[in-house]
């Protein structure tokens, strides 16, 4: 029983920091449809539990915006939860991809998507560090 205290202390120490660390992260999006291209970068920090706007082209038709949202850190790894959407002629918006991405601290992520219908193709790389 003594050993199972003692691993449970190193444990909750070893998480501790990750617990209260500040959350960058550094995104590249990529879509192309039908010849026309669309690219944000860009590196922000993530709070547990909010959202955080990725990206926004400011644009008053054809919008596009990311968001993110940190879920969970364990000891491994940072799971986030992303959004891309973009603003359709009637002002409603249309999701592009919504994955929930894990990755491990300095390893990218990729996520890759193609719509046929719409002759689309949208890749995100995501890369999370511990600032």
């Amino acid at each position: 029983m003594n050993e199972w205290k003692k691993g449970l202390v190193l444990f909750s120490a070893m998480l501790s920091p990750l617990a209260m660390a500040d959350w960058q992260v550094d995104v590249n999006f990529e879509m192309d449809r039908a010849g026309k291209q669309h690219r944000a970068q860009t590196s922000v920090s993530l709070v547990p539990g909010e959202e955080t706007v990725l990206f926004d082209n400011g644009e008053a038709t054809g919008a596009l915006i990311g968001k993110a949202e940190l879920l969970e850190v364990t000891a491994d790894e940072v799971k986030i939860s992303l959004l891309v959407q973009e603003q359709c002629d009637d002002g409603g918006w249309r999701t592009i991809m919504s994955p929930v991405v894990s990755a491990g601290l300095n390893a990218p992520a990729s996520v890759k998507q193609s719509n046929e219908q719409l002759d689309e193709f949208a890749s995100l790389k995501v890369e999370i560090t511990s600032v």
